[in-house]
């Protein structure tokens, strides 16, 4: 979860994570933009602390170290978007909007137990710092020893259930990464709005009857094209299997957003794929049976042999 060079940063919290309350919360707006610009996730790790009140319900977990959580830095969210609903009415119920403001926790593992280390014991100097006016609420980090004490601890690794903004988001992120080609990222912005213009003209009668057609906000919409086309297509025309070039200057061999099922309009995760606009194109208008022959036939297959009586 962290880098052998990475930070510490244990915080105070009233549990372990959990699906109950995938994200770190805060009173104040400013600890999560001061986490946020501290954090670097694959380099640090923050460890719940949990804390000495009746907040932490479990009495086996007061005071002990809970948690080692890598939160998204760089978003700050409304904490009712991206816990479960319950989750949210109970804190309401018990404590109004007292955590109102989240980073989403994206990798989590709990530390072995129960019974969980005492924090005085592992983190001592750190612990003691929370008693302090200016640490309270607030986050403080782990240096030295106690850094590797921690380091030296066993962790079960959890997977959470993250809220579709968080997901979004991070799909986002992802699709701006930097190791990502500006031509990519070019072809997949001429994508989208090409898809969002569709989907605007959707029910529109020209020649014929467009269909109407569905497509999430741009955001995610660039966020998807990019996974489907540099992941899971690796690159690939999910048609012909050749590669499909960002920076060609052949119109035909541009990268196209193909719906699957051309009777559906929803431009979705299970209904689009990316491909040549030659190979799209051909697709539609002739249809997949034919499509296939023809690239049979491009590769030196005689396709004679398979046209049966009655073809």
């Amino acid at each position: 979860m962290m880098r052998s060079d990475g930070h510490v940063f244990p915080k105070s919290e009233w549990a372990p994570i959990s699906d109950y309350w995938p994200a770190v919360s805060f009173t104040k707006r400013s600890v999560g933009i001061d986490l946020g610009q501290r954090f670097k996730p694959g380099r640090d790790i923050l460890l719940y602390v949990g804390t000495t009140s009746e907040l932490t319900r479990d009495p086996a977990h007061r005071s002990r170290l809970l948690s080692a959580v890598v939160p998204e830095p760089n978003r700050l969210h409304e904490t009712r978007k991206i816990i479960p609903a319950q989750s949210w009415a109970w804190s309401m119920n018990d404590n109004g909007a007292r955590w109102p403001h989240s980073l989403a926790i994206v990798q989590a593992a709990s530390i072995a137990g129960p019974p969980y280390p005492y924090a005085r014991e592992i983190v001592p100097k750190a612990y003691a710092s929370f008693a302090t006016m200016e640490n309270r609420g607030w986050f403080v980090e782990a240096i030295g020893d106690e850094r590797d004490a921690v380091l030296a601890l066993e962790v079960i690794p959890l997977h959470l259930n993250l809220a579709p903004d968080v997901i979004a988001y991070l799909g986002l992120r992802a699709s701006l990464h930097v190791d990502i080609p500006k031509s990519v990222k070019q072809e997949v912005s001429r994508m989208a709005m090409l898809i969002i213009d569709r989907v605007n003209s959707g029910g529109e009668v020209s020649v014929r009857t467009n269909p109407i057609r569905f497509a999430p906000n741009i955001s995610e919409l660039s966020a998807l094209l990019t996974r489907l086309w540099q992941d899971d297509q690796g690159g690939d025309c999910a048609l012909c299997g050749a590669r499909i070039h960002a920076t060609t200057g052949n119109e035909m061999m541009k990268a196209s957003a193909d719906r699957i099922d051309s009777t559906n309009g929803a431009y979705n995760e299970s209904n689009v794929q990316i491909t040549h606009l030659a190979c799209n194109l051909a697709k539609n208008q002739w249809g997949l049976d034919h499509f296939e022959e023809w690239i049979a036939a491009l590769r030196g297959v005689d396709v004679t042999e398979d046209v049966g009586e009655g073809r």
